[in-house]
């Protein structure tokens, strides 16, 4: 048997057949191609040369298939299908869709972002898998290694090639303390901070913070005492020690919110704002269950800039 070379077979004779099948009659055939009778004619030439085979019988009322054309019909029907599903964007239910999403950031991330999109998710795709899982800065490099969809963190540097990052919201950092605390009064001064023992959020491999570069172009430098992986912990710590803990300000909000032994004070410095980006591998940039899920969490933060 010679080996069959899909170069040498022009795909679009298989959608000839599969009209002729229908029709029956080869003028039906070519006004439904929008081609000439010619045209069809010798396009079915072309397959009886490649079946080997008539595939139809001319008779009073048109054509005839043959039984080689009767056993390829559902094989055919099934081929085109494929190669539709190939060539055209594959539609997405949420509704429908059993998908498992994997939503990468910090505990910070988890405590701002989460709250944001759950309801809407479990909404919109009440059978699919929300799965969020930990973040730190090394990851953005390894978005294609990984099994995660979607990222929300910050970035302190240009993404590499081949990830996307869109911009959600920005924010300030600010300063944690508890209440009571030996150093601060109503405002939390430069003073005070400066000689405060510090706690400090490390995500990754780096140790010199945005806060250390404000402080270093001012003359000044802070202690850092303890170094931790998360944010809930560290505030945790704060709220029974005499350490300061510089977080960003939603997460603060959100810490004042639930404890009433922390509070919250405005740095004794300006610094500049950072911006929280939707990170992703740009070979999920058309998946359309993938373009769902960014324009949840989008939405999600344009309606809280909105709110």
């Amino acid at each position: 048997m010679s080996e069959l070379r899909l170069s040498d077979i022009d795909l679009n004779l298989l959608y000839v057949l599969h009209v002729l099948i229908e029709e029956q009659n080869v003028t039906k055939a070519a006004a439904r191609l929008k081609v000439s009778q010619p045209a069809v004619s010798r396009s079915l030439s072309r397959l009886r040369d490649v079946f080997d085979d008539p595939l139809f019988i001319r008779t009073s009322h048109g054509l005839s298939a043959t039984a080689k054309t009767q056993s390829l019909q559902p094989f055919l029907t099934e081929t085109l299908k494929s190669l539709e599903n190939l060539i055209q964007p594959v539609e997405f239910d949420p509704a429908s869709s059993e998908r498992r999403f994997s939503l990468s950031t910090t505990d910070f991330g988890t405590l701002t972002v989460l709250p944001k999109i759950l309801d809407q998710f479990r909404q919109e795709a009440p059978n699919a898998v929300l799965d969020v899982k930990s973040w730190d800065e090394d990851m953005a490099g390894r978005l294609d290694q990984s099994n995660i969809d979607l990222a929300v963190a910050v970035l302190s540097k240009e993404p590499p090639a081949g990830i996307r990052a869109m911009r959600l919201q920005s924010d300030q950092i600010v300063c944690l303390a508890r209440k009571g605390h030996p150093l601060i009064g109503d405002e939390l001064t430069l003073d005070a901070y400066l000689n405060a023992d510090h706690v400090q959020v490390v995500l990754g491999r780096r140790e010199f913070f945005a806060v250390d570069k404000v402080l270093d172009k001012l003359g000044h430098k802070r202690h850092v005492a303890v170094h931790l992986p998360n944010f809930v912990p560290a505030a945790r710590t704060v709220m029974n020690s005499d350490l300061l803990l510089t977080v960003p300000r939603l997460f603060a909000e959100d810490m004042v919110q639930t404890a009433s032994d922390i509070v919250l004070y405005e740095l004794p410095f300006e610094s500049r704002s950072f911006d929280y980006s939707m990170i992703w591998h740009e070979s999920v940039q058309h998946d359309a269950a993938h373009k769902w899920f960014r324009g949840l969490l989008r939405q999600a933060f344009l309606q809280a800039t909105q709110a």
